[in-house]
């Protein structure tokens, strides 16, 4: 697949981490086990008390903090710059392409990773990106999801109407 300059600068708006989800635990106290087992502690999160962070939870949609019309932080927000990104609860909007949301994994409320079906100039392939917004939601910053993916996180300011 050839990339074009501008569809690798829409990919570097939207640098994101790449999670794997594994099961959750949905043990709680009435399951404890038998006489002779080991129990593990169960956290009121549901995740096992061993120490480890608490499982990302798969979400059918993007969530409300990330939704809306973001800009690179110099941008000027206008609809023809080319570092704009709309995030819908299914779809996200680049310069020129877009991706379907396959997968979301909320990782805590201001961080989560979405995995799309994209398609841009002819083409079609995969991605997933991991977004963290800041406090006060008015940040979003995009991290590269694969390990073996080498783009610059390019922090987004949110657009308003």
């Amino acid at each position: 697949m050839t990339v074009r300059p501008i569809c690798v600068v829409a990919f570097a708006a939207l640098a994101l981490a790449a999670c794997q989800q594994s099961p959750e635990d949905g043990a709680d106290a009435a399951d404890a086990p038998g006489a002779g087992e080991t129990a593990m502690p169960v956290e009121p999160d549901g995740g096992i008390g061993d120490g480890a962070q608490p499982l990302p939870e798969t979400v059918d949609a993007i969530p409300e903090a990330f939704l809306g019309v973001w800009d690179y932080v110099k941008g000027s927000c206008d609809p023809a710059s080319d570092l704009r990104v709309e995030i819908g609860p299914r779809t996200i909007g680049f310069y020129e392409s877009h991706g379907e949301v396959t997968r979301v994994e909320v990782d805590g409320p201001n961080r989560i990773v979405v995995s799309l079906a994209m398609e841009g100039e002819g083409e079609r392939w995969t991605m997933a990106r991991l977004f963290t917004l800041s406090e006060d939601g008015q940040t979003l910053t995009p991290a590269a999801a694969d390990a073996g993916e080498q783009l610059e996180p390019m922090p987004l300011k949110r657009c308003t109407a």
